[in-house]
C-alpha cells in the first residue's frame, strides 16, 4: 500500500523563503506533498477550485497545513486569513489549519492573525531549526502523519 504524503501548501511571494522552508522539512524527515502558492491570491484560487484539485490528487487535497507569509503583494497573509475564514464556510477545508511563516514580528499584526481559531502557530523566518519546525507541524498534524 502507498503511503500518503500529508499535503501542505507554502504561500510566500519569496522564492528563497519558500526553498528554505522546503530544506527545513526534509531535514526534519517529515514526508508531506508540498503544494507552492506566490501569493494570497494565487493561493486562494487554488483551494478555491476544490473539485478539480480533489481528482487531480485525491490523496493530496485539500492541504491540512498552510504556512502563511504576511507580506505579500496582492493578497497579503492577513487578508488571506479573512478570505480563507468565508471560505472554510463553503467548502470542505475546515480541518485545513494555518501556521504563520513571516519575518514579522509586530505585536499588533501578530495578535489580530492569532485570534483566528484556525490559525495553530507563528514560526517567524530564521529563528527555528529542522527540529523545531517538525515538533511544530507534528504538535498540529501529528495525528494525521502517525496514524496510518
Amino acid at each position: 500500500m502507498k503511503k500518503v504524503k500529508p499535503p501542505i501548501l507554502i504561500i510566500d511571494d519569496n522564492e528563497v523563503d519558500r526553498y528554505i522552508l522546503k530544506r527545513l522539512i526534509k531535514e526534519a524527515n517529515l514526508e508531506l506533498t508540498i503544494f507552492e502558492k506566490k501569493d494570497g491570491q494565487e493561493a486562494l484560487e487554488f483551494l478555491e477550485n476544490y473539485e478539480a484539485n480533489r481528482k487531480e490528487h485525491p490523496d493530496g487535497f485539500p492541504p491540512i497545513l498552510i504556512f502563511l507569509d504576511i507580506n505579500m503583494p496582492r493578497v497579503n497573509g492577513i487578508q488571506f486569513l479573512d478570505e480563507f475564514a468565508k471560505l472554510r464556510k463553503v467548502i470542505e477545508i475546515s480541518s485545513c489549519v494555518v501556521m504563520m511563516f513571516s519575518s514579522s514580528e509586530r505585536e499588533e499584526e501578530k495578535k489580530i492573525i492569532m485570534a483566528h481559531d484556525f490559525v495553530k502557530g507563528y514560526l517567524v523566518k530564521g529563528t527555528f531549526k529542522a527540529e523545531d519546525l517538525k515538533e511544530k507541524v507534528l504538535s498540529v498534524i501529528g495525528a494525521r502523519i502517525q496514524g496510518d
